[in-house]
């Protein structure tokens, strides 16, 4: 079997195809990730969550290289509990931008809050529900990076906790995402029976 250098390859692609055209192909193929159906705030935590539950599932393949994609499973569990907060201000008509640290899940927690109603029973059952597990993950991972790089932007190395159960994290960021679309989905279905009712003119 002949092995092409990478400047050899660079040749190759050079004479039939260009970079782009090899990674993004212009021609859809089964085999092609379709970039179409992956718009908007669900789709894109469908893509956490599926690439997180399997590396989760799967782990025991990695052997001692856990250590290191578990780093990555994190951030993923992570990502998609700041992208349910996120999709959930976005339905409730709340405008992101007025949340100053896009990435701080206690800012996007408060911003929830006040779209919800601080003074609501559906705000105490949620924070009740789903506020400990924000905090905490907010306490380990501020703004998101201390388990994509090994150093802050300071340069120091990231403070960690020693160990990583993915399990319990897989358990608890599922139950934290059910819990926020189950909420989305009982405000939308109440508001659409308030526009039905009003359209056949009891409102």
């Amino acid at each position: 079997m002949r092995t092409l250098t990478l400047a050899a390859q660079g040749r190759f692609y050079a004479g039939t195809v260009t970079l782009r055209a090899s990674i993004f192909p212009s021609e859809r193929r089964e085999a092609y990730v379709q970039t179409e159906w992956s718009k908007g705030w669900t789709y894109a935590g469908i893509g956490y969550r599926e690439a997180a539950g399997f590396l989760t599932e799967h782990r025991r393949r990695f052997g001692a290289t856990i250590d290191q994609v578990g780093l990555v499973i994190f951030f993923l569990q992570r990502h998609r509990v700041e992208l349910t907060m996120k999709e959930m201000l976005v339905d409730r008509g709340f405008d992101l931008r007025e949340v100053k640290a896009q990435h701080s899940l206690v800012a996007l927690w408060d911003g929830c809050r006040r779209a919800v109603g601080a003074d609501t029973k559906e705000w105490r059952e949620l924070d009740a529900a789903g506020g400990e597990l924000v905090t905490l993950l907010a306490d380990v991972d501020p703004g998101s990076y201390t388990y994509r790089y090994p150093v802050g932007k300071d340069g120091d190395e990231h403070e960690r906790p020693e160990f990583i159960d993915l399990d319990a994290l897989e358990q608890h960021v599922t139950a934290f995402v059910s819990l926020i679309d189950g909420y989305v989905a009982w405000v939308d279905q109440a508001e659409q029976y308030e526009r039905e009712y009003a359209e056949d003119g009891y409102g």
